[in-house]
């Protein structure tokens, strides 16, 4: 069955639905769809391909996927909307709202350095339970319990699920709410997101594209081979794998996880980052200040990530630099395992959302692959014109 491509594309656009069809006629993708907003407005809505590596059905027009790290969008958009409204101070210690979390040589952690993965938590050692997953209190007090990794230092290290559980924790103890359901209320209902940050409804896995890759993740070196940067990876990917995951996908998607479980497609992911594009505003409802947009989009820490090496981050956002370039030197952005992506430009206005289930692993290089690096180098050329 041959692929198709259906949607729109304003003509100011036009190279990036050419990106996408090419990178279906290479061969990287199953099904995806992209998504662009300018100065809130949709640009580009485009879908194709199939739901499944078998390719008996097409990618719809409301296929959703699992987005892995792309989560982190919502969360941190989230999280923001409390410090707007003064119940969280981002200089203030992580414990003055969550005692517990002082364990372990986490006292003087800091909520600034907790949403630019500076906590010392990066993971969990040893690995948790699975059904832990599911008692969010018990996961919590769980992840409160860790020691520092770095013995109190402010260390910049990707905490691929905990950060989810550090910012979670914190909205419970000043809102009363989980991520999953503050952003329900607070955001995507508002305005009309089609993105759940866990799966509410078990009818929806009708229309959740299966993820799957022609070849898995770079494996690590023996023992003897491995770097110290390479030890700590592998104990950081060890220990966010449970040792007895949930049997079925409607187990796994359904519970809280909210840096990597959110289900949606490009256009809302494009949706969603028109609000950091337009400052904070979208539709005439504002759910940001523009002053917290602009400090989360401003540099907040740097470093050499064991992940992805040097890295620039504002409060939660990847930051444009040499070791992950944005498409524009005033994009902020970020994007999940295997591709997905979400990034928002307040210059121009400009917002954009992918997402896929065909996996590519980049290898050390997030961005090493040719399907997201055509994306990436045709979205820089477009906004470079606007």
């Amino acid at each position: 069955m041959a692929f198709e491509i259906h949607g729109f594309c304003d003509p100011a656009f036009q190279p990036m639905a050419d990106a996408f069809r090419a990178n279906f006629e290479d061969g990287l993708e199953v099904g995806a769809s992209l998504a662009m907003t300018r100065h809130g407005k949709p640009v580009v809505d485009l879908w194709g391909g199939h739901f499944d590596r078998q390719k008996t059905r097409p990618w719809e027009k409301e296929t959703i996927v699992l987005l892995n790290s792309t989560s982190k969008i919502a969360l941190v958009y989230s999280f923001l909307m409390l410090v707007d409204r003064g119940l969280v101070d981002l200089d203030a210690r992580v414990a003055d709202y969550w005692p517990e979390f002082a364990a372990g040589g986490k006292d003087r952690v800091t909520v600034r350095e907790a949403i630019t993965y500076q906590d010392g938590v990066p993971s969990f050692d040893p690995p948790i339970p699975g059904e832990l997953l599911r008692d969010w209190p018990a996961l919590a007090a769980r992840l409160a319990a860790e020691p520092h990794w770095f013995d109190g230092e402010a260390r910049v290290c990707y905490h691929t699920v905990t950060i989810g559980i550090v910012l979670g924790e914190i909205m419970r103890r000043v809102d009363g709410r989980l991520p999953a359901q503050f952003f329900r209320e607070e955001i995507a209902e508002r305005a009309g997101i089609d993105w759940q940050m866990h799966l509410r409804d078990p009818a929806d896995l009708e229309r959740l594209s299966p993820l799957g890759s022609a070849s898995p993740p770079p494996a690590f070196p023996p023992d003897d081979l491995l770097t110290e940067k390479m030890r700590l990876m592998r104990r950081m990917l060890e220990g966010i794998l449970p040792t007895n995951p949930a049997p079925t996908p409607w187990e796994r998607l359904n519970y809280d996880l909210p840096a990597g479980s959110s289900c949606s497609n490009g256009r809302a992911i494009a949706r969603l980052c028109s609000i950091g594009a337009m400052g904070g505003e979208l539709d005439g409802v504002r759910y940001l200040s523009k002053a917290i947009i602009d400090e989360a989009s401003s540099l907040q820490a740097e470093g050499e990530d064991p992940l992805f090496g040097p890295i620039r981050w504002g409060l939660g956002f990847a930051l444009d630099g040499k070791g992950y370039p944005g498409p524009t030197p005033t994009c902020f952005h970020w994007g999940g395992a295997g591709g997905s992506f979400a990034l928002m430009d307040q210059p121009t206005g400009v917002s954009c959302g992918y997402a896929m289930n065909n996996l590519i692993f980049g290898g050390e290089e997030p961005r090493n692959e040719p399907r997201n690096n055509r994306l990436w180098n045709t979205l820089g050329e477009v906004m470079g014109n606007l």
